[in-house]
């Protein structure tokens, strides 16, 4: 058997060709964490319009809820005050008679011989 040895030009090129396997799969790791970013990056933006949007409506709310037509709007509605010269109006409920409620009786189911329910069965 012949031994044969290897030349410097084919180290080179074996190692030529192991450098740009490994800068492929180096470009491969990197286009897929810069895919992944992106993914990441889209679901956070939505993420920030819409927390954007829940404090505007709540910015609008307690700036609402500050200002003197909210607080005169409850404290007329929920907490029965009146400003001075109001007439306030209390409805009373109606004292109408209950209804009394009426008696049904139940009736009692009556006890029937085994024999004539099987008679009623096979023959009628």
């Amino acid at each position: 058997m012949k031994f044969q040895w290897i030349t410097k030009k084919q180290i080179w090129i074996i190692a030529l060709i192991l450098l740009v396997v490994a800068l492929l799969i180096d470009l491969n790791t990197r286009l897929s964490t810069l895919q992944f970013l992106t993914d990441q990056k889209s679901t956070l933006e939505s993420d920030v319009n819409n927390l954007q949007a829940t404090l505007q409506m709540v910015s609008e709310k307690v700036d609402y809820a500050n200002s003197d037509t909210a607080v005169e709007e409850w404290a007329r509605q929920q907490g029965m005050m009146m400003k001075e010269g109001d007439h306030v109006i209390i409805p009373l409920p109606v004292n109408e008679p209950t209804i009394e409620p009426t008696f049904i009786p139940t009736v009692q189911p009556t006890q029937v011989e085994n024999w004539l329910v099987w008679q009623k069965l096979i023959f009628d």
